[in-house]
């Protein structure tokens, strides 16, 4: 079973991508988090659940009180009690290159995707862990 976070503060691209997910049978389930802080404190109270756990977290950088920054920084805590690989992506709206470059200093970044999402973009996420 292929399961999937999304953590995007913006409802809108929450639910695109959802929609896009279920019509698209990509991943078999899906969770969204509007707080990445929300979602770091899953990961950290069902660490040892794999069945809980995602395949892939889909991250946006830019969010109020605690961003997609705050969340890397944080996963490196947290990725060495996790009994399960995950593989994040930023998705982003952002066109800086900095974050581009910033997002590979980070090793459990996979990808760096610019929105708007579209179903082949999300399938080659799951393709990749699939691989």
């Amino acid at each position: 079973m292929s399961r999937v976070f999304i953590i995007d503060d913006d409802q809108i691209h929450q639910r695109i991508a959802q929609i896009m997910i279920e019509k698209h049978l990509i991943f078999d389930q899906y969770t969204s988090f509007t707080e990445a802080d929300k979602a770091l404190e899953f990961l950290k109270l069902n660490a040892e659940d794999d069945s809980a756990m995602p395949d892939v977290i889909l991250l946006d950088l830019n969010m109020p009180v605690f961003d997609g920054w705050d969340f890397l920084d944080n996963f490196g805590i947290v990725a060495p009690c996790l009994h399960k690989p995950l593989r994040i992506y930023i998705v982003t709206s952002s066109v800086d290159e900095k974050d581009r470059i910033r997002s590979q200093t980070y090793p459990y970044v996979n990808g760096f995707i610019s929105k708007p999402l579209s179903p082949d973009i999300i399938r080659s996420t799951r393709n990749e862990f699939i691989s």
